[in-house]
């Protein structure tokens, strides 16, 4: 009898042993890594594959404002168009609905020029961080799908960052 005492208090000390080791491993921090495409798992940081800085605050707002002169210049180029350029040509009437015979409709708007149209596309971009200026947002809003720049639903993208200043 005594010796299955000892037998149960070596196998509980060993159980505790077990235990304890399972609960430091438990605890130790686990890192994912993408090395050449496979994933592995390991209890060391990844490698790096090239030592790299992280850029300080005055190197980040010298980006920016070096991309927002960069897209004001942008702009002022596209807006400036040559003196012998052609005004910009009304929309065309869709040829297959009848003429309208009613005399008390109000005359058609005047066509704005397409110049903000050319400047921009979707490109992906979804949030008002991503803009450069308010005609930027506006275009967005308004063409590309899945855009998020409007919170309050009034139409008017970004007003924060660009378009309620």
């Amino acid at each position: 009898m005594k010796r299955h005492l000892t037998i149960l208090n070596a196998l509980a000390g060993l159980a505790v042993a077990l235990l304890a080791m399972g609960l430091t491993d438990a605890t130790a921090q686990l890192h994912k890594c993408i090395d050449n495409g496979a994933v592995t798992y390991q209890n060391m940081p990844c490698p790096a594959s090239e030592p790299r800085q992280r850029p300080t605050l005055d190197q980040l707002n010298a980006d920016r404002q070096k991309k927002l002169a960069q897209a004001r210049a942008a702009a002022a180029r596209a807006s400036a168009a040559p003196a012998d350029a052609p005004p910009p040509r009304p929309a065309r009437p869709d040829s297959d609905r009848p003429a309208s015979t009613d005399r008390t409709r109000a005359a058609p708007e005047p066509v704005k020029a397409a110049a903000p149209a050319a400047r921009f596309s979707c490109d992906g971009r979804k949030y008002c961080a991503q803009m450069t200026s308010c005609a930027e947002a506006t275009y967005f809003l308004s063409r590309c799908p899945g855009v998020q720049m409007d919170g309050n639903r009034d139409g008017i993208p970004c007003e924060v960052q660009w378009c309620g200043r």
